[in-house]
């Protein structure tokens, strides 16, 4: 999980590689190619890489809206408690509408315990206890033993 700055064409804009792929990062107008920038409104790891690199804080590139302030201000108003179901004034349009479950089957066999790792997670790759090296087990080992 190397991230690399590659260059720059611009004061703004840089070339960042992430395993083998360029991505295109315009700080200015805080966009990625990998538009994580612009759809979480925070810097994503080709924006942060680029922070690093040019001695900058990825706080500063944060929106605003993840500020204190911002947070404290969406409690400040009252939340009033909702009454009891049967006193509902609900228009007859919604209430004659049929919510139907979603389109699809449901996949058969057991369902699985653990999550799919994503891309950028690392996977481990499997040590000899003969050798010590990685990418094979003590059965397939071809090595000579480590002495100890």
């Amino acid at each position: 999980m190397e991230l690399k700055v590659d260059g720059t064409s611009d004061e703004y804009i840089f070339s960042v590689i992430d395993l083998g792929s360029t991505f295109t990062v315009n700080m200015k107008d805080r966009t990625c190619t990998c538009n994580k920038f612009q759809i979480d409104m925070l810097p994503c790891r080709h924006a942060s890489a680029v922070c690093y690199d040019k001695h900058q804080d990825p706080h500063e590139y944060c929106s605003n809206y993840f500020t204190n302030e911002k947070m404290l201000a969406t409690y400040e108003e009252v939340v009033y408690p909702v009454n009891k179901e049967d006193t509902w004034d609900i228009p007859t349009e919604v209430e004659n509408y049929i919510v139907l479950p979603p389109v699809g089957r449901i996949k058969a066999g057991r369902p699985k315990k653990r999550r799919i790792k994503g891309v950028v997670e690392h996977q481990t790759q499997n040590r000899c206890t003969r050798c010590t090296a990685y990418g094979h087990n003590r059965k397939t080992c071809r090595n000579m033993p480590k002495k100890k």
